[in-house]
């Protein structure tokens, strides 16, 4: 498994996660339960944009390193 793949499964990995956790916030009976499920879902969708990130500095580096880049 490439460095790309792992990150491209994190990535959804981290999106499930955040809204497992949003659709968790919708169903809880109290106003602080809402918010704390609502905190981890933005922590997940927090992971996943640092990871997208890292996917994005490792295309730039392969075209960087394959003559691609524009």
């Amino acid at each position: 498994m490439s460095i790309r793949e792992i990150l491209e499964l994190a990535i959804a990995d981290e999106e499930d996660a955040r809204d497992y956790y949003a659709r968790a916030a919708g169903l809880a009976g109290s106003v602080h339960t809402r918010d704390v499920l609502m905190s981890l879902s933005a922590m997940e969708q927090g992971h996943a944009d640092t990871l997208r990130r890292e996917l994005d500095e490792l295309q730039i580096q392969h075209d960087l390193e394959t003559g691609m880049a524009d």
